[in-house]
């Protein structure tokens, strides 16, 4: 598991942006570049400080667009991010899926600490996808 496995939204960007005179850029730096590029939403400097301290804040798509914009970040990276902090959930593979001829990549959202086994269903629909995707 690596860093980006459990990096909380809070995480990912106050290692990215800072004071003045810290040597990252400041909040203000970061909301002119942070834009929503589908709806042009712009959040204040105050409010993307209030998420990198942990503080809660109302949290949807074009927020978390304009901050990966604004760090210039995957989208998906940024969203990962933002379900460990404000869901506890994690990001990953709890199947252990073994890397086969078409190194399949499962990635499932889940409640910290659930198991494969504690999800029939996804499971199921993984199983179903891999053989439609093999010819089966």
């Amino acid at each position: 598991m690596t860093s980006r496995d459990t990096e909380t939204l809070a995480e990912l960007m106050s290692a990215r942006a800072g004071q003045r005179g810290s040597g990252l850029p400041t909040w203000e730096q970061v909301s002119e570049r942070a834009v929503d590029p589908d709806s042009g939403y712009r959040p204040s400097a105050n409010l993307l400080w209030k998420v990198a301290s942990g503080q809660d804040v109302k949290v949807n798509p074009p927020l978390m667009r304009a901050i990966a914009a604004g760090f210039s970040l995957p989208l998906e990276r940024v969203q990962a991010a933002a379900a460990r902090q404000f869901l506890g959930w994690q990001i990953g593979d709890p199947f252990s899926t073994p890397a086969g001829d078409t190194d399949a990549v499962v990635r499932v959202a889940h409640r910290a600490g659930a198991e494969g086994e504690g999800m029939p269903a996804t499971r199921a629909f993984i199983e179903q996808a891999r053989k439609r995707d093999q010819g089966d």
